[in-house]
């Protein structure tokens, strides 16, 4: 049986909106759907119906999707809230996850749509299952001992002096505590180190205006550490005097593993492993304001990449890409950033490196591409390579530019009959590797 959601789509384009609709029907749910493009739309929708959630691209013209989880947050009502955008850098989607947004999800990757929803649902019914407790723990402890331990989440409390009282199922499992056995007992005689800690500090800011929750990685009775939300909270006698604090554990693991997977892909190139053209003009931008002066770059072409795809196929072209990645990559520094930043090109950014250190940079590069195609390789490898140094930040944009041109100047005079690379002076960091090699296939 269909599961009914009732769900608002903060949305420009009818088109991607009626996509969305149509992906959570495919994932079971009967949808009822209603679409705004901009802020006083979205406050009447939230103020006049009831949502199961929201779901917000992350740019509409006029509006975005910040504004709109911050619209959210000052309605104080706790609902779902999803991120989704075509094309996104890390610091976007961290800034989003910092603001509230239970999940961030990408245009091209919809099939992590409904199973988002769904953890983010659940998320939001154990808040307000939470929220529960703390009004009832007032008058009935033994009924709220009852209702948390068919939470999932793990949960234990102590009294206003930090003395163990009780705890749920959850907890039991998850900690390897015993119920009953540490009552009385000190948060530190029962906890292991780490999570004793979190929870003193939780404790300490309950009292005051704060934050009432904190992450951290504790260790688990199965021997696995996992990533955490510590959530803290008071819960009162009927004279209004404190009676205890409730501290509950959110398994965030699979979220940190959802970020750090985004942050990757948001900046490394996906065939190669290499950084990619984002982060690279990232670091270009950062290096014009630093202090790494000189800074060389490098550029290099893979010569021959079309006559390699349509003699072997795309798939052996694609292995001269990651060939060409892995000994340009090697040729370089840790602090170096090599990137691809076209279909067959790469560059290389090369802080406080002057004309001397950059000729050794080159040398290095050569004797790398030399070991790859002596250790026979089915295609060998060809770049075109030019280079250029900056003394400042206004330099750098220049030497960029110039260093492009003297590897498609070379690129250009191979077929004129210069085939060998020497990285002797300043004005031969144009350059292409002697490739006179027939293709073989593998």
């Amino acid at each position: 049986m269909e599961r009914l959601l009732r769900v608002l789509i903060v949305e420009d384009a009818p088109d991607d909106a009626q996509l969305i609709v149509l992906q959570l029907e495919q994932g079971g749910f009967a949808v009822q759907s209603e679409r705004v493009d901009n802020a006083a739309a979205m406050r009447e929708a939230i103020e006049r119906s009831q949502w199961d959630a929201i779901i917000c691209d992350y740019v509409i013209p006029g509006f975005s999707g910040l504004l709109a989880l911050q619209i959210l947050k000052k309605s104080e009502k706790d609902i779902p809230f999803l991120m989704i955008s075509g094309k996104v850098g890390e610091e976007a989607a961290a800034e989003a996850i910092r603001a509230g947004a239970d999940d961030f999800l990408l245009k091209g990757s919809m099939v992590r749509l409904v199973p988002a929803l769904q953890r983010s649902m659940a998320e939001a019914i154990m808040r307000q299952q939470h929220r529960r407790s703390e009004q009832e723990l007032k008058e009935k402890l033994d009924f709220i001992q009852v209702l948390i331990d068919t939470l999932p989440t793990p949960i234990f409390y102590n009294d206003p002096n930090g003395i163990y009282l009780g705890c749920n199922k959850a907890f039991e499992q998850q900690i390897g505590v015993k119920r009953g056995e540490n009552v009385n007992k000190s948060i530190y005689d029962i906890l292991p180190p780490d999570l004793a800690a979190l929870y003193t500090r939780g404790e300490q800011t309950v009292a005051g205006d704060g934050p009432r929750s904190f992450e951290g990685t504790i260790a688990c009775a199965d021997g696995e550490n996992r990533d955490v939300i510590f959530y803290s909270a008071t819960f009162s006698n009927s004279d209004a005097s404190a009676s205890g604090i409730v501290g509950a554990l959110l398994d965030i693991s699979e979220r940190k593993r959802s970020e750090k997977k985004l942050r990757y892909l948001s900046t490394h190139d996906m065939l190669t492993g290499i950084y990619n053209r984002a982060y690279f003009d990232e670091e270009l931008e950062r290096l014009k304001k630093g202090r790494k002066f000189p800074v060389s770059i490098v550029m290099a072409d893979v010569d021959r990449l079309k006559e390699a795809n349509d003699q072997l196929g795309h798939a052996a072209g694609d292995e001269l890409l990651k060939l060409a990645a892995r000994v340009f990559r090697s040729a370089f520094r840790r602090e170096d950033v090599a990137a691809r930043i076209g279909g067959d090109e790469f560059a290389a950014l090369l802080p406080n490196t002057d004309e001397a250190a950059l000729v050794e940079a080159m040398e290095r590069l050569q004797q790398q591409i030399d070991f790859s195609n002596e250790a026979g390789h089915p295609i060998p490898l060809c770049l075109s390579i030019g280079a250029a140094t900056a003394r400042d930040g206004d330099e750098l944009t220049a030497a960029w530019r110039k260093a492009d041109q003297r590897m498609y100047r070379q690129k250009k005079g191979r077929s004129a009959g210069k085939s060998a690379y020497t990285p002797r002076h300043p004005e031969s960091w144009e350059g292409t590797t002697d490739c006179h090699v027939p293709l073989t296939s593998p």
